[in-house]
């Protein structure tokens, strides 16, 4: 195994764009951490109680789950890197640049078997092979740009957002308690605990840190990233929404929870028109459903959480001294990205002409091509 890893560092590319030398970085760091573990592991001696060679055992499966996953994630992205991949890093890194990314720019691959979603141990983000060629997706990046904020520690900056996010998990323990203390005689107090327990592990465990993506994403690229919700949820979205119970958990909140943060950060950043018609639309979008809100609904995702997740995530932002989305904002993507939703809305019959000619042009500027992108 330490020839393997041995041999994975020789293929790594070194003829790659400089967009991939942080992921080259990466992977041969990680690759020498390997090495170093399964190195230490021949270094003990072979005698010894049982435990030490059951404890031997498992860090050497550890050692090669993260070798399995360099080798089938990094490495391959490296080894698999194309055109489509070198547009998509150089439209992120311009990106990052126009929101002022306070964190460094990841590795884009169109490897996703799925739909965007990022690794940020790797810092390597994932998106489908023909997205790159289509714009009303795009602000979906955003999100996926929020995730690597959260994770990491002890960094000046990004402890400003990481701050407000623990600042909200403790409303939300504190929300969870309440509702226990008020509801549990009334309901009998074992299941409705059991219930309750389930949504703040829930809150705690993932669905803060999807609210706090969106909110990301809404406040630095703005309606764009709201129709994109609202366009993802009628292609693939289940119950708008969907409660977790004790056979389905939910790894992301329920879509109508998420477009109600989207909508109210909206406004506060000035697009009340915008937030207006996106939330008809979205309406009209659940009439061509079932879906419908059970009582619980509003005791899992009350307005007071979602007021505060936004109130919260907007300070964090802001402290870290992104750029923010305004009615006003002139960056080229930004504005290409927000146009390309009036347009599909205006005349979505010659929408796809439209966009072909601005892919083109997008991928102009973001190859230093093009001064101005003209839309």
């Amino acid at each position: 195994m330490i020839e393997r890893a041995r041999l994975l560092k020789g293929k790594i590319p070194r003829s790659l764009p400089r967009d991939y030398g942080a992921l080259v970085r990466t992977s041969e760091n990680e690759l020498d951490d390997v090495i170093r573990h399964l190195r230490n592991l021949q270094d003990v001696p072979a005698a010894g109680r049982r435990a030490l060679h059951h404890a031997r055992l498992r860090q050497f499966k550890r050692a090669i789950a993260d070798l399995d996953h360099i080798e089938t994630t990094a490495i391959a992205v490296l080894n698999r890197a194309h055109k489509d991949d070198h547009h998509a890093n150089r439209l992120l890194y311009r990106i990052c640049q126009e929101i002022n990314h306070p964190a460094l720019t990841p590795t884009v691959t169109t490897l996703s078997t799925s739909y965007f979603y990022i690794d940020t141990k790797l810092n390597l983000m994932f998106i489908p092979p023909a997205e790159g060629s289509f714009l009303l997706h795009l602000p979906d990046l955003y999100h996926e740009l929020g995730h690597p904020l959260l994770t990491h520690e002890n960094h000046p900056v990004l402890d400003k957002l990481r701050t407000q996010y623990l600042t909200c998990m403790a409303h939300i323990h504190d929300y969870f308690a309440s509702q226990r203390a008020r509801e549990g005689p009334r309901r009998g107090p074992r299941a409705f605990k059991d219930q309750i327990d389930l949504w703040e592990l829930l809150w705690s465990k993932y669905w803060l840190t999807e609210f706090f993506c969106d909110l990301y994403a809404v406040l630095t690229v703005g309606p764009a990233f709201a129709w994109s919700h609202l366009h993802l949820y009628l292609k693939i979205g289940g119950n708008a929404f969907a409660l977790p119970d004790g056979l389905r958990n939910l790894s992301h909140p329920a879509d109508d929870a998420r477009m109600r943060a989207i909508l109210e950060a909206l406004r506060r950043s000035g697009f009340q028109n915008d937030a207006a018609e996106i939330n008809r639309r979205w309406r009209e979008a659940l009439d061509l459903t079932t879906d419908s809100a059970v009582p619980d609904y509003m005791h899992c995702y009350p307005n007071e959480l979602i007021t505060s997740v936004v109130e919260k995530a907007a300070k964090g932002i802001a402290d870290m001294e992104c750029r923010l989305a305004r009615p006003g904002t002139s960056d080229p993507v930004h504005l290409t990205l927000n146009e390309a939703w009036r347009n599909f809305w205006r005349d979505p019959a010659s929408y796809h002409r439209w966009e072909a000619r601005a892919v083109q042009e997008l991928f102009s500027l973001c190859e230093g091509s093009a001064a101005v992108l003209n839309c």
